[in-house]
């Protein structure tokens, strides 16, 4: 008998300026909105803010490592990203970093469940793609 094993993946997108609250705030906010207790998580960001001191004080606190995204990846993903901001698009070359980065980590047959959710200061978003693989 085979089940299904849920993994979810967290796209994180953040200016230089944001703090670890900020970046944890959203965090905390995609997770209780995908709602899956079950799921492995892991925490996508381009690889360029992978090092940035709040990000990694968020992640150490959530108990969550973090996949690096390369830019090119990024971009490949763009494709199956719903939100659009024509500012990250001339940036980063992708309607949103967090919904990309989390589908670029999660694989081709995932799907966003949470769509891109904004920090209070809004220096921080995220959002959440699922993939489910077949475990017999």
């Amino acid at each position: 008998m085979s089940r299904q094993k849920n993994r979810m993946v967290i796209g994180l997108g953040f200016r230089d300026q944001a703090s670890a609250q900020s970046v944890g705030e959203v965090l905390a906010d995609v997770v209780a909105k995908a709602a899956r207790p079950d799921a492995t998580v892991e925490l996508a960001v381009v690889e360029d803010k992978a090092t940035h001191p709040s990000l990694l004080i968020a992640a150490h606190a959530a108990h969550l490592s973090i996949k690096p995204v390369a830019a090119e990846t990024l971009r490949a993903a763009d494709a199956r990203v719903t939100t659009r901001s024509e500012r990250v698009l001339r940036q980063r070359g992708v309607g949103s970093v967090c919904e990309a980065a989390a589908l670029a980590i999660a694989g081709s047959d995932a799907r966003l469940v949470v769509t891109r959710q904004v920090s209070t200061d809004r220096n921080a978003t995220a959002a959440v793609a699922l993939s489910e693989d077949i475990v017999p």
